[in-house]
C-alpha cells in the first residue's frame, strides 16, 4: 500500500476545497537506470551550488564595497534571489558553465535553481523576523556524498503519461538528446531506462487521473534509507467539506501523555493498542539497532575513504537507518489511526522537543527515537480527515504535577519519580496516567470556555495568588465540547 501523507496545502477555492497530499512509492530500479538518476541528482546538485556561489559572490562583493566607503547608489547591483531571476541567468550561460548539460534532463537544473531559492527565502525570512521558529543559517554548498539526493519533474499537460497502463511503473524523463535521437540502436537501448518498476500498485492513482478527478502537480524522484522512492504531488478538489467519518464507540475525549519509557499513555484505554493503564508499548526503533549500527561503524572506519567496501556498507548502513525510519512510522500512524478515528477531540501537550533533547545526550537520542514532533504531525492531518478536533494543551501546564483527583499541584517532582504521590488526598497513581487525565481535563475546560477555537490552545488565566490549581469541571460541558 502506498504511503499517503498530507503536504500541509488545504486552501479554499471558489467552487470547492483544494487538498494536495504526496503519495509515496517504492521503486525497483536497474543499475542504468540508477546511473541515469545519480547523473540527474548530480545535475540538481550543481545549479544549486552555481545559484548559490552567484547570490554569495555578489553579497561579498558589495560588503566589501560598503567596508571601502562607496555610496549605496553606486554598489555592484544586487542579485535576485527568485527562481525565475536565477533560471533565466542560469540559462543564459549554462552553455559555458556547463556544457554537458545535454546530457541530462533541463528538470534536473530547475530543481536545483528552485531549492537555492527557497533556501535563501528561508535565510532572509528569519534573519529579518519574517519566518517563525529557530534561526536558519545562509545555506552550505552541497557535496556528492550528502546521502539524501532528489530531483523533480514538472509536466501539467500529460497527466497519464507518468503512469504506465499495467500499475506497476513510471516513466523517467529523458535526456532531448537521447530521446530525440536518429539512431535506432540508441533509441531502442533508451527504451528500458524510460519505465521504471514500482513495487506497490498505481492504479489508485491511475484510476484518480484518468477520471480526472485528480492532478499530478509534480513527480519528485529520491533516494532515502537506502532505497530510491518515487513522490507524487497530487491536487484535488473536494466539491464539499469533508464530512466527518462514523465514530467508533471508544469516547468522546481522549488526552495522550507523550513520553520515552512508554510511547504514550492514553486517558481511555483502547483495545488492542495498550495495556489496561493506558500505556502504548514504545518500540524504541533506533535502541533495538544500536548494536548494529556500530559495528557498521567500526568496519567502515576501518574502510578506505574510496573503495567499492566503503560504497557496499555505506549502502548498508543506510538501508539500515531506513528500516528503522519504517518500523517507527509504522507504530506512529498505527497510534494516530486509533485515536484520530476513535474520538471526538484529542488532547496533546505543546512539548519543546528540542529544548528537552538539549539537556542530555541520551535522553535526546531517546527523544529522537519516540518522535514526538512526527507523531503531532501526522496526528494533525489524520484528525483533519476524520473531521475532529485536536486540542494543545500549553506547555506549561504542570500536567505531571497536578493531582488528577483534587488538582493539588506539588512544587517538584523528578524525572525519575515514576508514582505521583498526593500529598493532600493520599491517591498514588502513575505519573503517566496521572498527566494523561490532567491533559484530557484541561481541553475539556479549554473547549469549554473557548468552544469555536480550533489548533493550538492559548494560556489559562492566571488565578489569584497565582493559584494553578483546576477546578471542576462540569461534566455536562464534555458534551458540548465534543458536539
Amino acid at each position: 500500500m502506498a504511503c499517503h501523507t498530507l503536504v500541509r496545502t488545504m486552501c479554499l477555492m471558489a467552487g470547492g476545497e483544494h487538498v494536495t497530499r504526496a503519495l509515496k512509492f517504492t521503486v525497483d530500479v536497474s543499475p542504468a537506470q540508477e546511473r541515469m538518476l545519480r547523473s540527474y541528482c548530480g545535475a540538481a546538485r550543481f545549479s544549486f551550488n552555481w545559484a548559490l556561489g552567484q547570490v554569495k559572490d555578489n553579497l561579498v562583493v558589495r560588503a566589501a564595497e560598503r567596508d571601502t566607503g562607496v555610496p549605496e547608489e553606486a554598489l555592484t547591483p544586487a542579485v535576485s534571489w527568485s527562481k525565475y531571476s536565477l533560471r533565466k541567468q542560469f540559462n543564459a550561460c549554462k552553455a559555458e558553465v556547463a556544457p554537458w548539460s545535454g546530457d541530462v534532463a533541463k528538470h534536473c537544473f530547475d530543481t536545483g535553481i528552485n531549492q537555492a531559492a527557497e533556501a535563501l527565502r528561508n535565510w532572509s525570512d528569519s534573519r529579518s523576523g519574517r519566518r517563525k521558529g529557530g534561526r536558519v543559517g545562509f545555506p552550505s554548498f552541497r557535496s556528492r556524498k550528502r546521502p539524501m539526493q532528489s530531483v523533480s519533474f514538472v509536466e501539467l499537460n500529460h497527466q497519464l503519461s507518468w503512469l504506465h497502463e499495467s500499475r506497476h511503473a513510471v516513466r523517467l524523463m529523458l535526456p532531448q538528446t537521447l530521446a530525440q535521437t536518429k539512431n535506432h540502436h540508441v533509441r531502442d537501448k533508451a527504451q528500458h531506462l524510460v519505465w521504471i518498476h514500482t513495487i506497490e500498485s498505481t492504479r489508485r492513482l491511475y484510476r484518480l487521473v484518468e477520471e480526472g478527478k485528480a492532478s499530478i502537480q509534480k513527480v519528485t524522484f529520491s533516494y532515502r534509507g537506502g532505497r530510491w522512492q518515487v513522490s507524487f504531488q497530487v491536487r484535488y478538489q473536494l466539491a464539499h467539506a469533508p464530512l466527518p467519518k462514523p465514530r467508533r464507540l471508544l469516547g468522546d475525549i481522549v488526552g495522550v501523555d507523550m513520553g520515552v519509557k512508554h510511547l504514550a499513555t492514553l486517558s481511555h484505554p483502547v483495545p488492542g493498542l495498550c495495556d489496561e493503564t493506558g500505556h502504548v508499548a514504545n518500540p524504541r526503533a533506533l535502541h533495538e539497532q544500536l548494536t548494529r549500527l556500530r559495528r557498521l561503524d567500526r568496519r567502515i572506519s576501518r574502510c578506505q575513504p574510496v573503495s567499492k567496501n566503503r560504497a557496499k556498507l555505506l549502502d548498508r548502513r543506510a538501508r539500515l537507518h531506513g528500516q528503522i525510519a519504517k518500523t517507527r512510522a509504522l507504530y506512529l500512524h498505527t497510534m494516530a489511526n486509533a485515536l484520530a478515528g476513535g474520538f471526538a477531540v484529542v488532547a496533546i501537550e505543546d512539548l519543546n522537543v528540542k529544548a528537552m533533547a538539549s539537556r542530555k545526550r541520551r535522553l535526546g537520542r531517546q527523544l529522537a527515537d519516540a518522535a514526538m514532533g512526527e507523531f503531532r504531525r501526522i496526528l494533525s492531518y489524520k484528525i483533519a480527515d476524520d473531521g475532529h478536533r485536536l486540542v494543545v494543551v500549553d506547555r506549561f501546564y504542570p500536567s505531571s504535577k497536578t493531582c488528577s483527583d483534587c488538582g493539588a499541584v506539588k512544587a517538584k517532582l523528578p524525572l525519575h519519580v515514576r508514582v505521583f504521590d498526593c500529598e493532600t488526598c493520599g491517591v498514588s497513581i502513575d505519573r503517566d496516567v496521572n498527566a494523561a487525565h490532567n491533559i484530557e481535563r484541561e481541553a475539556i475546560r479549554l473547549l469549554a470556555h473557548h468552544p469555536s477555537q480550533e489548533g493550538v490552545a492559548g494560556l489559562r488565566p492566571e488565578t489569584r495568588n497565582a493559584d494553578s490549581r483546576l477546578r471542576q469541571t462540569d461534566q455536562g460541558d464534555l458534551a458540548a465540547a465534543a458536539a
